[in-house]
C-alpha cells in the first residue's frame, strides 16, 4: 500500500513521516530467533521509554475445567520469585528502576509486562528471562496469591452485574472451559496446586508458543541481539491445541430468573453462541453490532431503551472477541424489565429482518475509522494492538488495512451478517432482581431452574 494511502491523522498519531519498515510504511519489524520466539518491535524515540511484554499464546482456555484459573496463577507468580531472586528482592529492583509491571492470563494468552526506562533495558531483558526460564512458584507466595484470587472470585458472586455473566457463560458454555471466568471460580481456585503450574508452565511457555513485543526507544537489530543472548538456548516443545466448543443456539427462549427482593433495578444478560476473533464476518459483525447497541445515547438499542423510553441509562450488545469462539451479549438494568426486554427484542429482530441503513453504516465507519488510531496513540496503545495483530493472525500491516477494510465493507455484506449472526427469539437470558416470572410476561420462554 502507497503511503499516500494512508489518513493523516494515522500518520501524524504515529510519528512516522520519516520511518520505513521492512515491511510496509510504519516503523514495524517482524523477526524470529531459530527456536521459534518471534520479536516483533515498533520503533519510537520520541519518548526515552520502552514497553516489553512476553506473551504466551496459551491462557485459559488450555486449562482442565476443574482447575479453572491455572493460567492466571501461573502467570501471576512468575513475578514471585525466581531461582535467583526472592518475590521481595524482584520487586524492590523493578522499583528502583522505576519500572511498571504486571503479569495475568486471558482466555487466549499469558503474559508478562513491563514499562521502563530505554537505558534500563538490558537490566529489564536480564529480568524477563529469569521469570520466564526460571521461576521458582514458592509455596507462600503460592498460597497467597491464590487466596487472593479466590477472594476476588467470592466478591464477584456478590455483584449483580457480575453474577448475570457469571451465570449466562454456564448456561451458554456447558462443560467447555469459557462457561467460567479466566480466573477460576470458587470451586476450582481451591483445587489448583503448585504442581499444576509447573504443568502448565513446562508445556506452554516454551519459545515457538510465545513471543515478545517491545514498542519505543528500541533499535531492533540491537533488540534481537539482546533477546538472542538471552533467549536462544529456550528449548522448543510440542503444544497441545485447544478443543473448540461444540455448541449450538438453542430452539427457543430459555430464561434463568434469580430473584433478589433486596433490589430496586433488575439486572438482564441475553444472547446467544457468537463467532472466533478469525471470522471472514468479524468486521462487518463489528459494524453491524456497533449499529445496533454500541453507544447507548446513538445505537438503536439506546435510542429505543434510553433516549426515548428513559428505561435504562446503559443498555447495549456486543460479539465477543475470542479464538475459538465468543457469545453475543446484550445487556440492560433497568427498573422495568418486561418493557425494556420487548423493545430490545424487537430492535433486534428488525436488524436481522431489514438489517441497516446506509446513513448508520456511513456512522458505523466513520466511528471505526476515526477511533482506530487513537487505541494506539501511546506506546501501551501499541504495545496491545501489536499482540492482538500476532496472536490472532492479523498481520503486523492491520494499523493500514483495518481502515480500508472498514471503508470498503457494503451495506449487504452488514445485512448478510445480521440475518446469519442473529438468532431472534433463540436466546438464553438470566434476569436478577425482584421480580416474577408473570411480571416479565414472557409466555413462550423455557424457565430453568
Amino acid at each position: 500500500m502507497k503511503p499516500s494511502h494512508h489518513p493523516p491523522l494515522l500518520l501524524l498519531l504515529l510519528g512516522v513521516a520519516t520511518a520505513v519498515s521492512p515491511l510496509f510504511s510504519l516503523p514495524v519489524t517482524r523477526d524470529s530467533l531459530n527456536n521459534g520466539l518471534i520479536i516483533i518491535t515498533f520503533e519510537d524515540h520520541r519518548l526515552p521509554i520502552v514497553d516489553l511484554a512476553l506473551i504466551c499464546r496459551s491462557g485459559a482456555v488450555f486449562e482442565p475445567l476443574p482447575k479453572a484459573g491455572t493460567a492466571s496463577l501461573c502467570a501471576q507468580m512468575l513475578l514471585r520469585g525466581t531461582k535467583n531472586f526472592t518475590a521481595d528482592s524482584l520487586a524492590a529492583l523493578l522499583d528502583f528502576l522505576g519500572a511498571s509491571y504486571s503479569a495475568d492470563a486471558d482466555f487466549d494468552h499469558s503474559l508478562v509486562q513491563f514499562r521502563l526506562l530505554s537505558k534500563d533495558l538490558g537490566t529489564g531483558l536480564d529480568i524477563l528471562a529469569d521469570i520466564v526460564l526460571n521461576p521458582a512458584f514458592p509455596e507462600p507466595e503460592f498460597r497467597l496469591v491464590r487466596e487472593e484470587q479466590l477472594t476476588a472470585a467470592r466478591r464477584a458472586w456478590d455483584n449483580p452485574g457480575s453474577l448475570v455473566t457469571l451465570e449466562f457463560d454456564r448456561m451458554l458454555f456447558g462443560d467447555h472451559r469459557y462457561s467460567l471466568p479466566v480466573r477460576g471460580d470458587t470451586g476450582t481456585i481451591p483445587q489448583i496446586t503448585l504442581a499444576d503450574l509447573h504443568q502448565f508452565h513446562a508445556t506452554h511457555f516454551v519459545p515457538n508458543n510465545c513471543f515478545i513485543v517491545a514498542v519505543g526507544d528500541i533499535s531492533p537489530g540491537a533488540l534481537k541481539e539482546e533477546i538472542t543472548r538471552r533467549f536462544a538456548g529456550w528449548q522448543p516443545g510440542p503444544v497441545p491445541a485447544p478443543e473448540p466448543p461444540a455448541l449450538k443456539p438453542p430452539e427457543k427462549l430459555r430464561v434463568k430468573l434469580i430473584t433478589r427482593p433486596d433490589m430496586n433495578q433488575t439486572y438482564i444478560q441475553f444472547g446467544h453462541l457468537g463467532i472466533s476473533v478469525r471470522d471472514p464476518d468479524l468486521i462487518p459483525v463489528r459494524l453491524m453490532s456497533y449499529i445496533l447497541g454500541g453507544p447507548p445515547l446513538s445505537s438503536r438499542l439506546g435510542l429505543a431503551v434510553r433516549e426515548y423510553a428513559g428505561l435504562a441509562y446503559d443498555v447495549r450488545c456486543w460479539f465477543d472477541r475470542r479464538l475459538l469462539t465468543g457469545a453475543f451479549r446484550a445487556t440492560v438494568q433497568t427498573s422495568k424489565p418486561q418493557i425494556a426486554i420487548e423493545k430490545m427484542f424487537a430492535e433486534i429482530d428488525r436488524m436481522a429482518q431489514t438489517g441497516a441503513t446506509p446513513r448508520e453504516l456511513q456512522k458505523a465507519k466513520n466511528y471505526f475509522t476515526g477511533s482506530f488510531p487513537l487505541t494506539y496513540s501511546a506506546n501501551s496503545g501499541k504495545l496491545d494492538q501489536l499482540i492482538s495483530f500476532e496472536l490472532y493472525g492479523y498481520g503486523m500491516d492491520w494499523f493500514t488495512r483495518f481502515p480500508v477494510l472498514v471503508r470498503t465493507t457494503t451495506l449487504e455484506q452488514i445485512n448478510t451478517a445480521a440475518r446469519n449472526r442473529l438468532f431472534p427469539g433463540r436466546y438464553l437470558m438470566v434476569i436478577l432482581g425482584n421480580i416474577t416470572r408473570d411480571q416479565l410476561n414472557l409466555p413462550d420462554a423455557e424457565w430453568i431452574e
